[in-house]
């Protein structure tokens, strides 16, 4: 089987007007699995796939991880933002995210 993704994001972090600040990444192996999330800015994510990374969502669907969309970038006004599905949206839209906000570190 072909190497599904360079990196899986499996959660995102947001500030209080919605937007990305950090999201949980991880590397993927060569046999499609992966290893442990890191907390990771979107900055550092969006420059990853500029040097022509693939990054694909992963969601928790019980028994197992589900692969989800590929992730890609926009720039709006100056400001890059991750994506998943292009759409109308001008800010982020990786909305199957978990939310880790909760989650202190």
């Amino acid at each position: 089987m072909a190497k599904l993704a360079n990196y899986f994001i499996s959660g995102v972090w947001k500030d209080n007007n919605d937007n990305i600040t950090h999201v949980l990444l991880h590397t993927v192996n060569d046999d499609n699995s992966f290893q442990y999330g890191v907390k990771t800015t979107e900055l550092t994510a969006i420059n990853l796939i500029k040097q022509r990374n693939t990054i694909k969502t992963i969601t928790w669907g019980y028994p197992e991880w589900q692969i989800g969309a590929l992730v890609t970038y926009v720039n709006n006004n100056n400001r890059e933002y991750l994506r998943t599905v292009p759409n109308a949206t001008q800010k982020d839209n990786l909305d199957n995210a978990i939310n880790m906000k909760p989650i202190r570190n």
